[in-house]
């Protein structure tokens, strides 16, 4: 039988999600998948995974999980700890956020409260064996489509692994994740930006907003100062295309963040766009933390994007073998240079540097 991860607790909001449901929003379909996407690919490249693969997403509280038929290598990409209990030893050992870890047969893993952000995951080494929907398993719930049986999951939930842990492996942690944004979102105007005046426009890029906590993975709701649109341009446009990090204003005139379960047609102005270089950060904002928006041109946007995808990489190259606080890492050890010189002790002026005296 093939390695299962069982779901004894589901944590807040967890679905399996991977890049999504691309080339499907012409039929009305969504494109889902993470809503952090680069933790997604941090957390995959703990486990040695493509970085898309299917994982498990949680919101604010982890899930609880046990194994069965074989060891499971998970990644903890969030930030937040475990604890790892071997019911037969009676043991417990803590685990560190973004750390690997190897799941034994009745060993539990339980997650902690995120201590920062909104959204965490955890990566399978190999991945899940799921039945793909419309090319992905990312689970939009409101449609039942994709994960596990599209809904979230669930206590008692089953999910089969494609391969069990390769044994022998020491565990991973990652030294330099990327950091959770600051509150700033760089925006493109539009394209609905001629809905309202220049002054409503500089309130809404100068004006800071606070998270509601109407937040969830199709929208975040803000509130602050009301951004109202020209008299005779009205609150309402014919519907046309919404992409993820588009900004509605409806007739409240606060602000709606779209995130990746938004619906892919829309009727209130959009009064600018979240450049890609930033939806990840949407994702891990919390009720009642701080968003400013900041304008950007395409060559800022540009430039962004390819700042974050070195942060990316320095992160992925920042992950190293781990041996638990306080071991001595053996193999580095044995491969150092350990010896510097030497120094005779009858001639007090030969030292490392001068060997050539010790004739």
């Amino acid at each position: 039988m093939s390695a299962c991860l069982i779901i004894l607790s589901p944590g807040m909001l967890s679905t399996i999600q991977d890049k999504g449901r691309f080339g499907y929003g012409s039929y009305g379909v969504p494109r889902s998948g993470a809503i952090d996407p680069v933790s997604l690919r941090l957390g995959n490249a703990l486990v040695g995974n493509d970085p898309y693969e299917a994982a498990l997403e949680f919101r604010f509280m982890g899930p609880v999980v046990t194994a069965e038929n074989g060891p499971i290598r998970i990644g903890l990409a969030c930030e937040a700890g475990a604890e790892l209990t071997d019911i037969q030893n009676n043991e417990t050992l803590q685990i560190s956020p973004w750390q690997t870890v190897t799941l034994n047969e009745g060993n539990i893993l339980k997650v902690s409260a995120l201590a920062a952000g909104a959204t965490g995951y955890l990566t399978i080494e190999g991945g899940l064996k799921l039945e793909p929907v419309l090319e992905s398993s990312s689970t939009y719930v409101r449609a039942k489509l994709g994960g596990l049986t599209g809904t979230s999951i669930q206590a008692n939930d089953v999910l089969v692994v494609k391969q069990p842990a390769m044994p022998g492996k020491c565990e991973r942690i990652m030294a330099d994740p990327v950091q959770i944004g600051d509150g700033v979102l760089h925006v493109i105007l539009g394209p609905q930006e001629d809905y309202f005046s220049e002054e409503e426009v500089e309130g809404f890029l100068n004006k800071p907003f606070i998270v509601s906590s109407d937040v969830d993975r199709m929208g975040i709701r803000l509130e602050g100062s009301k951004i109202s649109t020209l008299r005779e341009k009205g609150n309402d446009i014919i519907s046309d295309g919404l992409v993820v990090g588009s900004i509605q204003i409806p007739g409240s005139g606060q602000p709606i963040i779209l995130c990746s379960d938004c619906q892919t047609v829309g009727g209130y102005p959009k009064i600018a766009t979240i450049i890609s270089a930033d939806l990840n950060h949407l994702g891990q904002m919390r009720p009642g933390s701080k968003v400013h928006f900041k304008r950007v041109n395409l060559n800022q946007a540009q430039a962004l994007y390819l700042e974050m995808e070195k942060s990316i990489e320095a992160s992925i190259n920042s992950i190293q073998d781990y041996y638990g606080d306080g071991a001595v890492d053996l193999e580095a050890l044995y491969g150092a240079n350990l010896i510097g010189g030497v120094v005779d002790a009858e001639r007090a002026s030969n030292f490392p540097g001068n060997l050539e005296e010790l004739v």
